[in-house]
Order: structure tokens, then sequence, then C-alpha cells
């Protein structure tokens, strides 16, 4: 790996989640908004994380035990647990897949209490013109 390239990736681990996530809108890489929402997540930044999804953004627990989330409102009141949750609490993705606008990954929460274990989970990101338009969670085996 060139230095440069070294470099560039210990810039990007460095910078705060919220400078990453006001890349979403404007990059049209679906890679980097979805990596930018997972740093924001991450960082437990509610308003950095819902700025790299759409307004009307869809997303749907396919099996079945969670009602869909439609719209940022919906996302921010979902996930506003992330101001409460410990520090360590965190996804750390094991694979990422890419075709087109549409990233899978296989996501591994970690920093739960004891006992909880590592639960693992697939979610599938379909990104248009900077934004997570919308997101599937696959049922876990």
């Amino acid at each position: 790996m060139s230095l440069s390239k070294k470099l560039s990736m210990v810039l990007l681990a460095c910078m705060p989640a919220t400078l990453l996530a006001q890349g979403c809108g404007k990059a049209s890489d679906p890679v980097q908004v979805v990596q930018a929402q997972v740093e924001a997540y991450n960082a437990h930044d509610i308003d950095a994380f819902a700025a790299c999804y759409a307004d009307d953004v869809s997303i749907v627990d396919l099996s079945g035990k969670h009602p869909p989330i439609q719209g940022i409102a919906a996302l921010k009141t979902t996930y506003a647990f992330l101001a409460k949750v410990p520090k360590a609490y965190r996804v750390a993705i094991v694979q990422r897949s890419v075709s087109g606008p549409v990233v899978v990954d296989h996501e591994r929460v970690l920093g739960l209490p004891a006992g909880k274990g590592q639960p693992e989970a697939f979610a599938v990101y379909e990104v248009r013109q900077g934004k997570i338009q919308r997101v599937w969670f696959p049922p876990a085996q």
C-alpha cells in the first residue's frame, strides 16, 4: 500500500463523524455515504446519522418483527437511543459488498452488556443522489 493511501486511511479514521456525514448528499459514491452513516452511528451523533438519509427514507425489517420506519422524523425517533447508550456501543463491519447503488453490510454489534453477546445482522442499503433511500434488514438465521 502506498504512503499516500495509508495517510488517507489514517486521516479518514481520525475525522469526527460529523465531518464525515457532511459528505452525505454531496458524495455520489454509495460506499462513502454508507460509511459516513456507520461512523455517525458509532459516534452516537443522531443528526450526522440522519443527514445520510433521504427525507422519505424507508427502512424495513424483513422479519416482520418491527414496523417499517418511514421518513427522517421516524428515523430520528427510532435511533434516539444512540444518545443514551454507553460509548462502547457500536457496530463493526464484518464484510461489505457493493453492486452499483446497493451496499450490503454484514454488521456485528459491539459494546453490549455482558451476556448479550455480539449479535450480527445484514443491512442492505440503496443509495441514490448521495443519500440512503431504502434499507432492508433480512431476518437473522
